[in-house]
């Protein structure tokens, strides 16, 4: 019998953002951002892979039901799904809305909301299909 697994799932949700610092003078933020710094920002189809952790039940084989851990994960991201997150989500009016700090948010939403006994592990979080931002809490 397996004691301990990991299990992976795979979400989506699109949101756009615009990285700019007001520190900055409009020609730093152009160098530093490109088109990132767009005044109208920019859009992504973010893919969020979650990884949870845990024991596996002797009574369900599972580390935990699929359909709860699809309740709690919308719980989150679909506050964030189809937002402009600098502008429109709290948190990001005052952190930077980049993929680092965006996939560190996920983390902070959920990790206290996955079902025990199973825990948050991991959290990869792909804004293009070419750039990923990995997050593992306080390491």
């Amino acid at each position: 019998m397996i004691e301990n697994c990991t299990l992976t799932k795979i979400y989506s949700f699109s949101a756009a953002h615009r990285l700019h610092n007001d520190k900055f003078t409009d020609e730093m933020n152009k160098e530093i951002f490109g088109k990132c710094n767009n005044p109208n920002g920019h859009g992504h189809d973010y893919y969020l892979e979650l990884t949870v952790s845990g024991e596996v039940s002797s009574d369900t084989g599972m580390i935990i039901n699929l359909e709860d851990l699809d309740v709690v994960v919308h719980k989150v991201i679909d506050e964030l799904d189809h937002k402009r997150l600098d502008v429109e989500i709290e948190y990001f009016t005052k952190i930077r809305a980049s993929g680092e700090n965006i996939a560190k948010y996920l983390w902070d939403k959920l990790e206290g909301l996955i079902p025990s006994p199973a825990y948050l592990y991991h959290v990869r979080l792909w804004e293009t299909s070419e750039n990923f931002f990995d997050y593992r809490g306080g390491q």
